[in-house]
């Protein structure tokens, strides 16, 4: 049995039908016959059906050859199966114009015998077209269990993905909604071609998850009700997925909460419990911190469904497994790279992977509320370590430099060790009286004359950068400068000094300016 449905063409093949001629229409007998009614009234507008079966005498036509006509363009406009007619009684004829219409709708007009019963007619066709539904229901309920029993049995979404292919006879891909493909068959599809496809979207928890994509453009009737038992499985395997992945991100949450912690945990314990995680020993770990404002980091906002989404991806390509923890009005990001490996001579070296904070600074940049601190590589059981530095580069790295937004720990850590020893070697002093006229100038007169200095000293001795860090004219750095050297009678062309200079106006910023 043809579970496509019975065509135009079968249908006159019927013996009930043995003597019915076509008379116009000829390319449209592919046409599949779903469902037959019988038209004797003039308006049937908004009625008729798609692969609708028209039977009629002509009687609500028979004064008015326009309604022929407009007969023909309904069953245009619903894309009915075809129009079989009675005419000898009440139109004497099929009209030309009937016949033209129907050659260029493809809409087959049939010529009934006067004498064969409608009711003959009918019961013969819906008895042909209930049970070909009845054929296509019984075989839709073998492919449900087929389908639902390879993931009750946890067969794996390759599995199915191949089974769904199969039925349908063309290679499929299930698309993440992030752009990545979950799973394809055949396995080694790639990416789906941008055309000759056809699509539908797969949800979980009423949330879309993903895309499912058959590669052909015609589906049958049968291979449409695979595509929606398909749609289900595929949503029950997502469904399965991200409860396995919530678990494992939790559980992952509590122990990265413990190491951020400092509680006490040796190196032995952290590998064990990590490796029960899923997480490598010989992974590297660094610490990213992500501030700002509170909206920024709500349960719906962009920025945390962005940064999980890039993390996750670029984690997938290193083959690795990072995470995401929120605390308040911060995110914290602990990222994972794979071990490197041992130089070797066997095999030529291969270009550097970029770092996460190369990988993270374009979306980082284009949130101009936010601050970010990275706090360098650390094993797993040492990841505080990292957690600690990521929060001084972003404390220490703000002051130094107020208009930049992400910092590293090494780029402070010069500063971080100058803090940490002032309260031993006396800095303090020092820093008094170096610049010590300059900051009670500024103090007595509400200038800016130790953050220009800085500024200075930090751009290499350019005006033109150091005036572009403090938004003023490069005139005004000049003026500020002629200031400097008349208040604490400071050298400027004595390059010897300026790193102590460059040390002390630092360490001034750094103690005193919130």
């Amino acid at each position: 049995m043809n579970l496509k449905g019975m065509t135009v063409r079968e249908l006159l093949q019927l013996p009930i039908l043995k003597d019915a001629s076509l008379i116009s229409g000829e390319e449209g007998l592919d046409r599949v016959v779903r469902y037959i009614d019988i038209m004797e009234v003039p308006d049937i507008k908004g009625w008729l059906r798609e692969g609708e079966l028209i039977l009629t005498t002509g009687y609500s036509m028979r004064n008015d050859p326009g309604l022929v006509l407009e007969l023909m363009e309904e069953l245009r406009r619903a894309d009915a199966a075809a129009l079989a007619i009675k005419p000898e009684r009440f139109m004497g004829g099929i009209p030309a114009k009937m016949v033209e219409l129907s050659n260029r709708y493809r809409i087959p007009v049939i010529q009934i015998p006067p004498g064969i019963p409608y009711i003959d007619i009918t019961h013969t066709v819906m008895e042909q077209i209930l049970n070909t539904q009845a054929a296509l229901l019984r075989r839709s309920e073998e492919v449900n269990k087929t389908l639902t029993g390879l993931v009750l049995h946890n067969k794996g979404i390759q599995v199915v993905a191949d089974s769904v292919a199969e039925l349908v006879q063309a290679p499929i891909w299930v698309i993440h909604k992030h752009g990545r493909v979950i799973v394809s068959s055949p396995a080694d599809a790639g990416d789906p071609p941008a055309g000759r496809t056809k699509s539908w979207d797969v949800s979980v928890d009423k949330q879309f998850a993903g895309r499912l994509i058959i590669g052909k453009e015609q589906l049958d009737e049968l291979e449409l009700v695979c595509i929606e038992h398909a749609r289900l499985v595929f949503s029950l395997e997502l469904m399965r997925r991200k409860i396995a992945y919530d678990t494992e991100q939790r559980l992952q949450g509590n122990f990265f909460e413990e190491l951020l912690m400092g509680l006490p945990l040796s190196r032995q314990d952290a590998e064990n419990k990590g490796r029960q995680l899923g997480l490598q020993k010989d992974w590297c770990w660094e610490v990213c911190i992500v501030e700002g404002e509170p909206h920024l980091f709500e349960e719906h906002a962009s920025l945390p469904a962005a940064l999980g989404e890039l993390t996750e991806s670029e984690s997938a390509a290193r083959k690795v497994k990072s995470h995401l923890l929120r605390q308040g009005d911060r995110l914290v990001l602990l990222l994972a790279s794979p071990a490197v490996p041992e130089p070797s001579t066997k095999q030529p070296v291969s270009g550097k992977t970029a770092g996460w904070a190369d990988v993270l600074a374009p979306l980082l940049d284009s949130h101009s509320q936010i601050r970010t601190g990275f706090g360098g590589k650390a094993p797993l059981w040492e990841v505080y370590r990292s957690y600690v530095k990521a929060k001084k580069a972003m404390t220490i790295g703000s002051r130094l430099d107020k208009e930049r937004r992400t910092f590293s720990y090494d780029e402070i850590e010069m500063f971080d060790l100058l803090l940490e020893s002032s309260a031993y070697v006396g800095f303090d002093a020092f820093t008094e009286n170096k610049i010590g006229k300059l900051s009670k100038y500024d103090r007595d007169n509400g200038t800016d004359l130790v953050p220009t200095f800085h500024a200075y000293l930090a751009a290499g001795g350019s005006l033109i950068e150091a005036a572009n860090k403090l938004y003023i004219h490069r005139n005004s750095v000049k003026y500020r400068l002629d200031r400097i050297k008349d208040i604490a009678d400071i050298d400027m062309e004595d390059t010897s000094k300026r790193l102590m200079y460059y040390l002390c106006t630092s360490f001034y910023l750094l103690k005193n300016l919130e």
